[in-house]
């Protein structure tokens, strides 16, 4: 969240912290700044729109507001802030950053346990990030994203819990970077926010590409009884009205006995693809195959979910022995 000594340069030369287009121009440096986070906030709302839980018009008021509040606190990039959940459980720890008059915008820990990711300082927990942010931030994590504590909220007195809000900085730096892995060819999902998978709609050709694909179906077409429905044994994956993930197969728990998950790489998926493969293969080939199997197809599910059909499940299982 701390500022540069200057904003990205944009322009040939700088005067007087100005900068100096090729005609001439002079552009305030607080202007560029402004117009670099607003491109930032533009690519942001995009990545997020398949990665969260947030309607179309939250998140669009969610990136008008972060973009905001990017500007308004000087930040060297863009940033969304949000709120901890889980802090009824931490008022300790987190009392003592209230009545630390140095703790703004204090860097602290970020850590995957389970399926949540656990916020921390000086190794104690102070809650967690919101199920509705975990799609977009957990994929930046790696790419230099930041938590920064805002401020202690509440009195903490009279039977008032208190509760913690921070800021997700250097969101568009590791937007870029994500970006720039994507081009590398390593098959990390684009900034717009499409899936490595092709999604196949009603109505359209299923031309299989390559005998290893296994597309991604919308959830309907399993739930409407139309010819394209598939399989009774197809599987498929949804949320909840709270997002919690759901599967046609039952969950076989190995690494993460609070749940399936999707759209990442973790406990969650790796417990859903040993699952699907149990439901339509033998033990023995599951365990064998899994972790692939949740690396090429689990991990890079659209986040609401879908429909995985049984013949390209077992086509794919087919493949991957030859491999």
């Amino acid at each position: 969240m701390t500022r540069p000594a200057h904003a990205r340069t944009v322009s040939s030369a700088t005067h007087g912290g100005n900068h100096v287009t090729q005609a001439g121009t002079l552009i305030p440096e607080a202007d560029v700044r402004a117009r670099q986070i607003a491109r930032q906030a533009r690519s942001w709302r995009a990545f997020a729109s398949d990665r969260s839980r947030m309607r179309p018009d939250t998140l669009d008021t969610k990136a008008f507001d972060a973009c905001a509040f990017s500007v308004h606190h000087r930040a060297s990039s863009f940033a969304v802030p949000s709120k901890l959940v889980g802090t009824s459980r931490h008022q300790a720890a987190l009392r003592a950053l209230s009545a630390d008059p140095d703790a703004t915008w204090l860097a602290l820990d970020l850590d995957a346990r389970g399926d949540h990711l656990v916020v921390s300082h000086n190794s104690r927990v102070l809650g967690r990030v919101q199920p509705k942010h975990l799609g977009w931030v957990r994929p930046l994590v790696p790419f230099g994203l930041r938590v920064y504590l805002s401020r202690v909220t509440g009195s903490g007195e009279r039977g008032y819990r208190l509760g913690c809000n921070v800021a997700f900085g250097h969101v568009g730096d590791a937007l870029a970077g994500l970006l720039d892995a994507s081009h590398g060819g390593d098959g990390a999902p684009s900034v717009h926010g499409r899936s490595p998978l092709r999604l196949v709609v009603p109505g359209e050709s299923r031309v299989r590409t390559a005998p290893a694909r296994v597309p991604v179906l919308p959830e309907h077409e399993s739930l409407d009884g139309s010819p394209s429905s598939g399989d009774t044994d197809d599987v498929v994956l949804w949320r909840t009205p709270e997002g919690e993930a759901r599967a046609s197969v039952p969950h076989v728990a190995r690494h993460s006995p609070t749940g399936i998950e999707w759209g990442y790489g973790g406990s969650g998926p790796a417990d859903l693809a040993r699952s699907v493969l149990l439901a339509l293969a033998d033990e023995p080939t599951a365990d064998a195959l899994y972790q692939r199997f949740k690396h090429e197809v689990i991990g890079r599910m659209p986040p609401a979910g879908g429909v995985l059909r049984a013949a390209d499940v077992r086509k794919w299982v087919e493949h991957a022995r030859t491999r």
